[in-house]
């Protein structure tokens, strides 16, 4: 295939909210887009929300590719890269990891030797309103830093193929901290959400959670100090503020997954502050609390959460 054909087709591994909503801005830009799916129902929703994207079952027919792009859960990250392992080793293709959590890049470094490794951050938001409304936004923006060595020109690329299909998009150079700033937004923002079953604009108007918010923030920041994920202290609140005021009618990856009986990313969130706190000797009182309180309402929907 000529190179410049291969760079108009992307791969996108995970069909969630995401996945589907790139497989859309993609494809109206005229981009070949295959996106890997793990179920039929997946697939009736990209006919929907992405008509011109081609849904697949077979990792083996993601590449050639200019882009893999991995939208998947977390904790799905160590069995997505067992899948993807034998067609990119066979024929390297740049992974770009937009997903929430910490330790996600570790483990696909591990997997994919010899991989180009990008790492992502968004505040593109999607989600499946209550009565089965796709509702996007698509105003955010997006961020790429190279994780491995010799990834910078592939991470300018991916911002490039973004800014071609009308996102905002920008390069940064120093991926763990890129990683960490977005973490750092998760930790004030997902897990109250969640837990009160609120979209993301009430906790503007909810003085008591913005306070606890911008508190549990400011606690994953100190952490990030402490391990040199961050270059030096800062407070968090005026980026939340920004961000809720720009997603205020977006419900949060992690409100999303408790309301439709799913696992949430919990451990990669909450649970990665008090690991990396710990290792630092600092104390993460407010992680744990919110960590604690997720877990009852996960106990309590046991029954009927999906896997």
């Amino acid at each position: 295939m000529e190179r410049r054909e291969r760079e108009r087709d992307v791969a996108i591994v995970g069909a969630g909210a995401l996945g589907t909503l790139l497989a859309s801005c993609l494809t109206r830009s005229g981009f070949r887009v295959r996106i890997l799916i793990r179920s039929a129902g997946r697939a009736e929703s990209l006919r929907q929300e992405a008509p011109l994207a081609t849904p697949t079952y077979d990792p083996a027919s993601l590449v050639p590719a200019a882009f893999v792009f991995l939208c998947v859960k977390s904790y799905q990250t160590d069995e997505a890269a067992r899948r993807l392992a034998l067609p990119l080793l066979a024929l390297p293709t740049p992974v770009v990891s937009i997903q929430n959590g910490w330790g996600n890049l570790d483990l696909l470094k591990l997997a994919l030797p010899g991989i180009p490794l990008i790492a992502g951050t968004t505040t593109l938001g999607a989600y499946w309103d209550e009565a089965g409304r796709f509702q996007t936004s698509n105003g955010g923006i997006t961020l790429f830093a190279p994780w491995t060595a010799g990834a910078g020109k592939a991470a300018e690329g991916a911002a490039r193929l973004f800014t071609d299909a009308g996102l905002h998009a920008e390069t940064a150079t120093n991926a763990r901290e890129m990683l960490w700033r977005k973490l750092v937004l998760n930790v004030a923002v997902n897990p109250l959400t969640a837990i009160h079953g609120i979209l993301n604009g009430a906790l503007r108007e909810a003085p008591a959670l913005h306070a606890l918010a911008c508190a549990a923030a400011r606690e994953a920041v100190a952490v990030g100090v402490a391990r040199g994920f961050l270059a030096s202290s800062y407070d968090p609140e005026p980026t939340i503020d920004s961000l809720l005021h720009d997603t205020a009618g977006n419900r949060s990856s992690m409100a999303e997954d408790l309301a439709r009986r799913r696992r949430p990313e919990r451990d990669a969130i909450l649970g990665a502050v008090r690991r990396e706190g710990a290792t630092a000797g600092v104390a993460t009182p407010l992680a744990a609390m919110l960590s604690e309180r997720l877990a009852t309402l996960e106990a309590e929907r046991s029954s009927r959460l999906e896997p």
